[in-house]
């Protein structure tokens, strides 16, 4: 074993590792880190509702029936998860549905248009970062959870229910209205100005494009835990 073996050899095996993805040039990202986390994504996903034709796209927004409000009392998650958002301003009680990142790259939006879904890549309740909710401004003839939710204002309080009945509050302190093209999933998987804690929601806004079968722009709320 030559000498420079042995110095190759006393280094920690994390530097290693950041040094063999970097020059791979893998592009990983790593965000939070100050707050706590250490989430690794191999790129950030990208906005929902990219108007994919995809199976697994095209059942999004595919059911517009009603949620009952004994649907809503009986749902269960693990204690940790988000369970149920509400929003009383906007009359909204919802149903939280765990979501991961779909063929396109593309957060998964729940199938019905009156639940919510939670970025299971995101934070949970009550941790550090940010918890990324997305939902439904409308399905094919009805509006959806989020067809109000770009008239939130800074102020309003939203609620989530964890799994263990705890509930959180959250103030919005900051809305976004961005072309579809232009939506920075960095920044809306982070807090709004550092945050130590916060929830995040999206979902379409604008004009319809039918080519695409999506709107032309995205809704970003940012809110901060507490008020």
């Amino acid at each position: 074993m030559t000498t420079k073996n042995k110095q190759i050899n006393r280094i920690p095996l994390f530097i290693l590792i950041v040094g063999i993805l970097a020059c791979m040039g893998i592009g990983y990202i790593v965000y939070s880190f100050a707050h706590g986390q250490s989430l690794i994504v191999k790129q950030p996903p990208i906005a929902s509702g990219a108007g994919s034709t995809n199976a697994d796209v095209a059942v999004e927004a595919s059911d517009e029936t009603p949620v009952a409000v004994d649907t809503l009392s009986s749902y269960k998650v693990p204690a940790d998860a988000p369970r149920i958002l509400k929003i009383d301003s906007l009359g909204i009680a919802a149903r939280v549905q765990p979501m991961g990142v779909n063929s396109i790259g593309a957060i998964q939006a729940p199938v019905n248009i009156y639940d919510s879904g939670w970025y299971s890549g995101s934070s949970k309740p009550g941790a550090y970062g940010a918890m990324f909710i997305d939902g439904h401004a409308s399905g094919a003839t009805r509006q959806g959870l989020f067809a109000y939710l770009d008239t939130l204002q800074n102020g309003n309080i939203i609620s989530v229910e964890k799994g263990s009945g705890e509930v959180l509050q959250y103030k919005v302190v900051h809305v976004d209205t961005v072309s579809k093209d232009a939506v920075d999933m960095n920044k809306a998987l982070r807090t709004y100005n550092n945050a130590t804690e916060g929830l995040n929601l999206m979902t379409c806004t604008g004009k319809w494009i039918a080519s695409q079968k999506t709107y032309d722009n995205r809704v970003i709320v940012y809110t901060e835990r507490g008020i």
